[in-house]
């Protein structure tokens, strides 16, 4: 999906097929990995979001991490069976954000979220202690078929665009996601900036080194947005991407359909 990118959240983030340090997405021709280094992002690379007034039915709870790992359990009780512990990825010496999106906070003392593993769609409860929090009213929505991308604050459509999307053999996985990571890209062929996801391909389990990851990325290409391009990611162009940076806190949810 995509060529390469770098990006994880306790995994990966942002293209496709994430290395250990490097994250892999859409690529027209053979696929080409270089190393992508992270420098300044914009503020969202912080998991910072817009202060929101009070919590409406569009706002999504971000947690992120306090510490460099956080166990997910399987029920949000004392005793409960710790399913799993996942570690903030460093890139480049930098400890990346570990960040989740809110799904439940109906337990007092607990957050069910979102996990950035396989399989797609996966879930846990972390507890509230071992997170700070934020909140955002933006989502994304992401239409193959369409070949369209938009993003709403709220009720409103603040933004909407073209973008490239995965082949046949590919394809960009569909379902309910979050913006895991952000990094800057030093090659022009992811663009500026690549976002990371809580998605993986649902063809490679591995590619190059990488786990399969996907992602949002700018491309030096923009004849090929409005196409089935990649190898699973997203590709929008670098105006689009550089909005995208400034404007979408990590744990955005990104809702991706046929």
């Amino acid at each position: 999906m995509a060529r390469g990118v770098a990006i994880v959240l306790a995994a990966a983030v942002a293209g496709l097929f994430l290395a250990p340090a490097v994250f892999h997405g859409s690529t027209q021709a053979g696929p080409r990995f270089p190393a992508v280094r992270e420098r300044q992002a914009p503020a969202s690379f912080s998991a910072r979001a817009a202060r929101v007034p009070t919590l409406t039915r569009y706002t999504t709870i971000i947690a992120t991490a306090r510490g460099r790992t956080i166990p997910v359990y399987a029920r949000p009780h004392r005793g409960a069976p710790r399913t799993r512990l996942l570690r903030a990825r460093v890139l480049d010496g930098r400890r990346l954000p570990l960040v989740f999106a809110v799904t439940d906070h109906a337990h007092k003392g607990w957050f069910r979220v979102r996990l950035p593993v396989r399989p797609n769609g996966a879930r846990g409860w972390i507890k509230r202690s071992a997170v700070s929090t934020s909140a955002t009213n933006f989502r994304v929505a992401v239409q193959l078929r369409r070949h369209r991308i938009l993003v709403r604050r709220g009720r409103v459509t603040i933004l909407h665009a073209r973008i490239g999307v995965g082949r046949s053999l590919s394809p960009t996985p569909t379902g309910t996601y979050y913006l895991t990571d952000l990094i800057r890209s030093t090659d022009p062929f992811y663009g500026p900036y690549a976002f990371g996801l809580s998605a993986f391909s649902t063809v490679y389990t591995s590619f190059e080194g990488g786990d399969g990851q996907v992602g949002v990325h700018g491309t030096n290409a923009p004849a090929a947005i409005g196409t089935d391009i990649s190898h699973g990611c997203i590709r929008v162009k670098n105006a689009i991407i550089r909005k995208l940076a400034r404007m979408l806190p990590l744990g955005t949810p990104v809702t991706i359909i046929h």
